[in-house]
C-alpha cells in the first residue's frame, strides 16, 4: 500500500512540475513574441550603409552566441516598441531589448531580458534585469532571410547579411531538469523588416 502511495504522489509531483514548466515556458515565449512583433528598425532612405568607423545603427538586429557555464547560448539584441516600465519609469518609446543567459549564484541558468529606453546605455548584464525563464538548459535563435534560408547568427550592420534584417526569428528554448529536458519552439514573423541593400 505504501509503495502504491509513493508511486502516486511521486507521479503527481512530476505532473505538477511539468505543468509549472509549461506555464513558465509559454509565458516566456509569449513575451519574446510580443517584443519581436513590435520590432523597430531604421528603413531606407533614412538608413545608410555604415562607412568605415561609423557608429553602428541604434536600431540594429544583432544575434550571436555567448559562453555561459562552459556552454554556448544564443543572445539577441534589437529595438522594439514593447518597453515594460518595470522600475516605475512611466515613459514610453523605442527601447533596446537584449535576451541573454545568466548563471545564478547556485549555478542554475536563467534567461534575462534587458530593456533600456533611448538613449541606450552600453549594454551590461545586471542582476535586476527581469528573469523570463528559469531552469534553463539551452537557448538558440534562428534567423530566416528573404530567400527562406535559416542561420544561427545575424548582424543587420554587416555586408554578410546585405544590411538587411531577418524576416522571422525562430526561438528554441529547452528547460527543466537535465534528466527530463523539454524543448519549446516557435517562429515569430517580423512585421517590419529592412530589405537587402541594392
Amino acid at each position: 500500500i505504501f509503495g502504491s502511495f509513493r508511486v502516486v504522489f511521486s507521479s503527481a509531483d512530476i505532473v505538477g512540475d511539468d505543468v509549472a514548466r509549461f506555464a513558465t515556458a509559454r509565458s516566456c515565449i509569449d513575451r519574446m513574441s510580443a517584443d519581436l512583433t513590435a520590432l523597430h528598425v531604421t528603413l531606407y532612405p533614412r538608413y545608410a550603409k555604415p562607412e568605415f568607423n561609423d557608429p553602428p545603427d541604434l536600431y540594429r538586429v544583432e544575434g550571436d552566441t555567448t559562453d555561459v557555464a562552459a556552454d554556448s547560448f544564443g543572445r539577441l539584441r534589437f529595438a522594439s516598441l514593447a518597453h515594460l516600465p518595470i522600475n516605475g519609469d512611466a515613459r514610453q518609446g523605442v527601447c533596446r531589448i537584449v535576451y541573454y543567459v545568466h548563471q545564478r549564484w547556485d549555478d542554475t541558468l536563467v534567461l534575462r531580458r534587458a530593456d533600456d529606453l533611448f538613449p541606450f546605455p552600453e549594454f551590461e548584464e545586471r542582476s535586476d534585469d527581469p528573469v523570463l525563464c528559469d531552469n534553463l538548459l539551452d537557448l538558440e535563435f534562428g534567423y530566416l532571410d528573404a530567400e527562406g534560408e535559416m542561420t544561427d547568427r545575424w548582424d543587420s550592420e554587416s555586408d554578410d547579411n546585405a544590411y538587411a534584417t531577418p524576416r522571422a526569428v525562430e526561438i528554441r528554448l529547452t528547460v527543466g531538469d537535465p534528466s527530463r529536458p523539454t524543448l519549446f519552439t516557435t517562429r515569430v514573423p517580423l512585421h517590419v523588416y529592412r530589405q537587402a541593400a541594392e
